[in-house]
């Protein structure tokens, strides 16, 4: 895993896949891999999908969107 490009890892609090996620971005910091966790609160699996009625979604989609940027400047 070491030499991987940044990364970013959203993971909500109500997803089976959340320990998997947040495992990642451990494993991604433990070989020097540069990673930004987001942990939802709140949120359920695929709340991305939801980002016309839910501002959460919005919201986490803004940041996402906000570090591909920055890891591209």
């Amino acid at each position: 895993m070491a030499g991987l490009p940044p990364a970013v890892i959203a993971t909500a609090e109500n997803d089976p896949l959340r320990d998997q996620g947040e495992r990642y971005a451990r494993k991604l910091a433990d070989v020097g891999v540069p990673v930004q966790h987001l942990p939802v609160k709140g949120a359920i699996h695929g709340f991305l999908s939801f980002t016309g009625p839910v501002q959460l979604s919005r919201d986490i989609l803004n940041q996402l969107s906000d570090a591909v940027a920055t890891a591209f400047n």
